[in-house]
């Protein structure tokens, strides 16, 4: 299992991080590794700019997905929605900015990937979860400020990983 994947598992047992520090190592292992490599595997034999469009596309798919994140969030969390209240569209700003910001660097990865002889595959996957993996420790540890607002979170947050995901569905 990729390294990247695995720092996400092993942190669902953990108490401290909230929910949405949960969903973005998903969303990063998946984003900055996998999407890259899927790219490259579904253009085999075929020219990797062919994808461009379509790949791009899926950015404006999931921009319409996040109110409904959102709410889903506020399941276990209510006071989210005070919070996305009083905070008008920023967020929505961010978020389609932070997606845009990693999934643009994922086809950056990919047409890279893309170049790479299939001897030197593992290897440079191998890298390039390394420096994925990374990031969870700025998911995980963003600063002290930051740091205490995610624990008043988490303090607010009740249940395991778990729970709160089946109270999500």
């Amino acid at each position: 299992m990729a390294s990247a994947w695995r720092k996400a598992f092993e942190l669902s047992h953990q108490y401290w991080p909230i929910v949405l520090q949960h969903m973005l190592m998903g969303i990063n292992a998946h984003i900055n590794l996998d999407l890259g490599i899927a790219a490259v595997k579904v253009s085999e034999g075929k020219n990797l700019a062919d994808l461009e469009t379509d790949f791009n596309r899926i950015n404006e798919i999931l921009s319409l997905l996040v109110h409904e994140v959102q709410s889903n969030l506020s399941v276990v969390w209510p006071a989210l929605k005070y919070i996305l209240k009083w905070s008008g569209k920023v967020d929505d700003y961010l978020v389609d900015f932070s997606m845009k910001l990693a999934r643009n660097g994922a086809w950056k990865f990919a047409n890279q990937f893309s170049l790479v002889s299939e001897e030197k595959r593992e290897l440079e996957i191998s890298l390039r979860d390394t420096k994925v993996a990374g990031i969870v420790n700025i998911i995980l540890k963003p600063g002290l400020m930051v740091t205490i607002a995610l624990r008043i979170i988490r303090i607010t947050e009740f249940g395991s990983v778990a729970g709160k995901i089946r109270k999500m569905q």
